[in-house]
């Protein structure tokens, strides 16, 4: 699989908001009025409800997306480009490949994006986020072969 397919994979923000939502599931979410640790996806309201005391948390809450108004498939594309490019990836270089006009947003979420890096093992992350592309390629491909037969 190239590396531009997986970028172009997440640029489709209905596939990168699913794998973000199972990124979350992985990682583990636990519930910031009750400290429950099992939730589970409310799909009309598109978020997580603690099954303890039902308090709901957003897909971003919590997350280095907290905040952010730019979409959740920029956080694949700055994790991929950061752990490929490494210290020659530049702000300008997620710019082109997202095409996004401004740069001050650009800039402050790779920050929080390398920090997150920093902070957790970039293998790790690295291995969710492959296993997270196979699966939602292989979803498409089989969903696209279902719609044609």
């Amino acid at each position: 699989m190239q590396a531009g397919n997986l970028i172009d994979i997440y640029k489709n923000e209905t596939i990168a908001t699913e794998a973000f939502k199972d990124f979350r599931l992985r990682r583990g979410i636990t519930c910031k009025k009750c400290g429950g640790t099992h939730h589970y996806w409310l799909a009309p309201k598109q978020q997580f409800q603690c099954k303890q005391c039902r308090f709901r948390t957003t897909l971003q809450s919590g997350t280095v997306l907290e905040g952010s108004k730019l979409p959740i498939s920029y956080f694949f594309i700055a994790v991929y480009m950061i752990l490929k490019k490494g210290n020659t990836f530049t702000i300008q270089d997620f710019q082109e490949e997202t095409g996004h006009k401004y740069y001050e947003p650009l800039y402050d979420f790779i920050r929080k994006v390398r920090t997150y890096l920093n902070a957790n093992d970039p293998n790790t992350v690295l291995i969710d986020l492959v296993e997270l592309f196979n699966y939602h390629l292989v979803s498409r491909k089989f969903q696209e072969r279902v719609v044609h037969d």
